[in-house]
C-alpha cells in the first residue's frame, strides 16, 4: 500500500512536473502563512460559537485547521518534496473553499438565488483566484500552469453541484457562471503569460540564447532528483574556450562575443535533444547528458573536442576546449557533482588544455 502511494505521488510530480525542494525564504514564508490561516480559521470558528455552531461547518473548519498545521511542520521538517507539499496545501485550501461554497449554499435565500447566482458563488471564485495566483508565484511557468487547470476542474465540479443545488430558472444563471469562468480563464491565461515570459528572460543567456547558469543548476538540480527517483544515471560536462582572454585582447570584445555565439551554435548542433547545454559563466559551458554513464560522458567530450579543434571560427580563428566529465552517483547533491567535475576541468587545463579529464 505503501508503495502504491508512492508510485501515485511520482506520477503526480512527473505529471506536474514539480521540484523537489524551495527557496529557504520561501519555505519560511509559506509556513508562516499556513501558520496563520490556521490562527484565522481558528479565531472563525471561536466567533462563531456564540451564535450556534453547525455541525458540517464546524467539522470542515476543524479538518482544514488540522491540514494547515500539518502541512506546515512537514514544509519546515522535511527537506524532500517541498513543492508537493505546497501543491497538495493549494488542492486542499481548492477543496475547503468548494466545500463552503457548496454547504453555504442552501443558507442563501431561494429568491436572491433566483435574481443572481453572483451571490452565491462571487466570494468564492475570489479565493480560486487568489489560488491562481498564489500558484504562478510559487512554481515555474508550466508546473504553475497544470496546478491551475487541476484547480479549474475542481471548481468544475463544485460549480455544477451548485447548480444542481439551486436549479435557478431564469438564463441569468448561465450569465453570471459565464462571467465569473471568463474571470477565472483570463487571470491563468494572462499570469501564464507573464510567469512564461519572465522565466525566459530570467533563464536565458542574453548573448549566446543558451540558458543560464540559472536555469542549468535548476535542471542539474532536477536530473539528480529524476536519477534519485527512478535509479537512472547521467553525466556532467564541464568545459571553455582555452586561451579566450586572447581573442578579446587582440581581436577585441565585438569578436570575442560573435566566437562565442557561433561556438554555443556549434556545440548545439552536436547533442542530442534530451541533452541540455547551458552557459555556466564567460566562455565556460556546461552540458547535461542524461541516461549517460562516465565513459559514454567522456567519449561524448573528446567527440566535441575534436569537432571543435577542427573548425574554424569567426575571421577564420582556431580554438580548443579542455573538458571535464563526472557522472551521477546515490546522495549526490549539485554541491558534490558541481566539485568534481569542477576539479576535472582544473585538471585538463594543468594538463595543458585541449584534452579531457574525468572525475
Amino acid at each position: 500500500m505503501r508503495l502504491q502511494a508512492k508510485d501515485i505521488l511520482d506520477q503526480l510530480i512527473v505529471w506536474t512536473k514539480l521540484s523537489n525542494s524551495v527557496h529557504g525564504a520561501q519555505r519560511q514564508i509559506f509556513t508562516l502563512m499556513l501558520l496563520l490561516c490556521a490562527a484565522l480559521l481558528g479565531i472563525n470558528l471561536a466567533l462563531a460559537a456564540s451564535g450556534g455552531l453547525d455541525g458540517v461547518m464546524t467539522t470542515l473548519h476543524v479538518l482544514m485547521i488540522l491540514f494547515l498545521v500539518a502541512m506546515a511542520w512537514l514544509l519546515w521538517r522535511k527537506r524532500d518534496w517541498q513543492e508537493l507539499e505546497i501543491f497538495l496545501t493549494l488542492i486542499g485550501v481548492c477543496l475547503f473553499a468548494i466545500a463552503m461554497m457548496i454547504s453555504n449554499t442552501p443558507r442563501v435565500p431561494a429568491a436572491l438565488v433566483q435574481t443572481s447566482l453572483l451571490y452565491v458563488i462571487a466570494p468564492w471564485f475570489v479565493w480560486f483566484i487568489v489560488l491562481d495566483i498564489v500558484s504562478f508565484f510559487t512554481f515555474r511557468a508550466e508546473p504553475a500552469l497544470r496546478t491551475t487547470l487541476l484547480i479549474s476542474c475542481l471548481m468544475i465540479v463544485g460549480t455544477a453541484i451548485v447548480l444542481i443545488q439551486t436549479s435557478p430558472a431564469s438564463l441569468l444563471a448561465l450569465r453570471d457562471v459565464t462571467v465569473l469562468w471568463l474571470a477565472h480563464i483570463l487571470t491563468i491565461g494572462l499570469a501564464y503569460q507573464m510567469a512564461s515570459t519572465h522565466e525566459r528572460s530570467s533563464q536565458t543567456d542574453f548573448l549566446t540564447g543558451l540558458p543560464n547558469r540559472m536555469r542549468g543548476y535548476s535542471m542539474l538540480l532536477y536530473e539528480i532528483e529524476r536519477a534519485e527517483r527512478y535509479k537512472s544515471i547521467f553525466s556532467v560536462i564541464l568545459f571553455d574556450i582555452d586561451h579566450f582572454k586572447k581573442i578579446n585582447d587582440t581581436q577585441g570584445h565585438a569578436t570575442g562575443d560573435v566566437v562565442l555565439r557561433e561556438f554555443a551554435a556549434f556545440v548545439q548542433e552536436r547533442i542530442r535533444r534530451s541533452d541540455l547545454l547551458c552557459r555556466w559563466g564567460g566562455e565556460e559551458f556546461m552540458l547535461l547528458l542524461p541516461e549517460s554513464d562516465l565513459s559514454s560522458g567522456r567519449l561524448k567530450a573528446d567527440h566535441l573536442r575534436m569537432q571543435i579543434k577542427n573548425r574554424a571560427f569567426h575571421n577564420n580563428i582556431r580554438i580548443t576546449s579542455s573538458f571535464g566529465v563526472t557522472a551521477f552517483y546515490p546522495h549526490d547533491s549539485p554541491k558534490t557533482m558541481l566539485e568534481r567535475v569542477d576539479a576535472a576541468l582544473y585538471r585538463a587545463k594543468a594538463n595543458g588544455r585541449n584534452c579531457v579529464e574525468t572525475e
